[in-house]
């Protein structure tokens, strides 16, 4: 079998993860989680730490047999042949925070059912207890996924300036990326997380740039761009027979005539937009691992979950994906990463990056809109968990810069990230052997299934954004407080 140059940036990856050796390692590891797997679950949380303790225990040695194993892996899979080998050389990661109550008040979101919507052990939008736990696991499977791609040592913990966090301003973003962190550096002291001065009704612009630090499009164009990710024809969009899920979801909020909603949906003037964060609340409730009772009333299993879901992301996407929307709100956040992937190719500064010259792994923390906003700057889309183009709690757009160690060229890489409903709603330990869902992309300019060169790739990005969306410099960052 003849491997060509420009192929090892796809075969490494995959030859490693395909490894036999290192997966019934892991496997043999992580047998010894089974039996405690119901303690993982457990509201004790003395038995949660002990759980937790031990499983960061078995990943140390599951690590430890990473560097083993690729030197077993037969020799046409590996590319070590004097200096053709290809490198990771940075990771850039986009992350959306983990799970959260609902951020609409519960006396509003009451007046679409007949019952009240269940209570919750946090505030509206903070990360949950639970939500802790899931997006830690999200962290603990990118550490084992930066070493078996040779970016991040097998133990040990970062140097200074290696790791860089910068995250929005919100209780639950600084949160995440803090339970993140735990998962990615287990034993290490933490890492500081840069955020902006948090101001009184002032948004971060790299994560809310409109209209609190950008004018809004004119009423004229944000119509016409709506209707044009409508179909041009708005009211077959969100009409009950062009989405018949409506139904079902009518059914579960009110389902005795006799005692109908407040505000039945079905009775909006645009039903689809008034189910789309139901839909999105209900999922909040599975995934936070809330009894089944209490996930839609009891009304809602996973098989009904996964036929509303497509409600919200319908919607969503009008407002977060459309051609003017990414445009402005995708525009200065994904030029700043821009800006940080070409600092890591010249290894130098650039005016713009998000972190030092020489930072091998940069993670921000932000929401499911901004993940939607460089799908739509960039026409990327995935179906993972037979759902299409979703965002759930701890997703991630990953973008990776590689460099071939012969030609010393740069070559670009995304993959869309998210740990499936059910790995949500468990807490489960995510390992290479149970990994979270992943899908490559095809980054704009270039071409399905091949190395992209991160010239083509850059200049095809900033030829999508808008120039007048886009602050040259980050605001001023201080370190986020240990209690947001």
């Amino acid at each position: 079998m003849r491997i060509e140059e420009s192929d090892l940036l796809f075969v490494l990856p995959s030859c490693a993860a395909a490894s036999r050796l290192r997966d019934a390692l892991i496997e043999y590891f992580c047998r010894g989680a089974v039996s405690s797997f119901a303690v993982s679950r457990s509201r004790n949380t003395e038995a949660k730490q002990t759980f937790h303790g031990i499983l960061i225990g078995m990943r140390t040695v599951i690590v430890a047999t990473l560097m083993l194993a690729a030197t077993l892996v037969p020799a046409q899979f590996q590319a070590t042949k004097g200096h053709d080998k290809d490198k990771l050389h940075f990771t850039l990661v986009l992350s959306r925070h983990g799970v959260r109550p609902p951020t609409v008040a519960a006396p509003a979101l009451d007046l679409h059912s007949s019952d009240p919507w269940p209570e919750w052990e946090v505030p509206s939008g903070f990360l949950t207890p639970h939500g802790d736990v899931a997006i830690r696991e999200m962290g603990a499977y990118m550490r084992l996924d930066l070493v078996s791609k040779g970016l991040l040592p097998a133990s040990g913990c970062s140097r200074i300036g290696e790791v860089y966090l910068y995250s929005d301003s919100l209780e639950r973003n600084i949160m995440s990326t803090r339970e993140t962190v735990a998962g990615l550096q287990p034993g290490c002291d933490p890492l500081p997380i840069y955020t902006i001065v948090p101001a009184l009704s002032f948004r971060d612009p790299l994560f809310a740039p409109v209209p609190g630090s950008f004018p809004p499009p004119s009423a004229e164009a944000t119509t016409a761009d709506r209707k044009g990710a409508m179909g041009y024809d708005p009211a077959a969009f969100s009409s009950l027979a062009g989405n018949p899920e409506l139904k079902e979801l009518a059914h579960i909020l009110a389902p005795d005539p006799a005692h109908p909603a407040a505000k039945p949906i079905l009775g909006d003037l645009n039903p689809l937009a008034a189910a789309s964060s139901l839909v999105e609340d209900i999922l909040l409730e599975y995934v936070d691992n809330k009894p089944m009772s209490e996930v839609g009333w009891g009304r809602v299993d996973e098989s009904t979950l996964r036929r509303l879901i497509p409600l919200h992301t319908k919607q969503f996407a009008v407002a977060t994906r459309s051609p003017l929307s990414a445009r402005i709100q995708g525009s200065n956040l994904m030029a700043h990463i821009l800006d940080t992937l070409e600092q890591a190719q010249h290894n130098g500064a650039v005016p713009g990056a998000f972190g030092p010259a020489g930072a091998r792994l940069v993670y921000i923390s932000g929401h499911d809109g901004n993940l939607f906003n460089v799908g739509g700057l960039f026409d990327l889309h995935w179906n993972v968990d037979g759902i299409a183009d979703d965002a759930p709690p701890d997703s991630q757009i990953v973008f990776e810069l590689w460099q071939n160690l012969k030609s010393k060229q740069y070559f670009v890489r995304l993959l869309y990230r998210a740990q499936t409903i059910d790995q949500l709603r468990s807490g489960e330990p995510l390992t290479l052997a149970n990994p979270p869902a992943e899908v490559y992309l095809t980054p704009p300019g270039c071409t399905s299934g091949r190395p992209c060169p991160f010239a083509t790739f850059d200049q095809a990005a900033h030829a999508a954004l808008d120039p007048a969306y886009i602050k040259p410099d980050l605001l001023p960052a201080q370190i986020a407080p240990p209690n947001p």
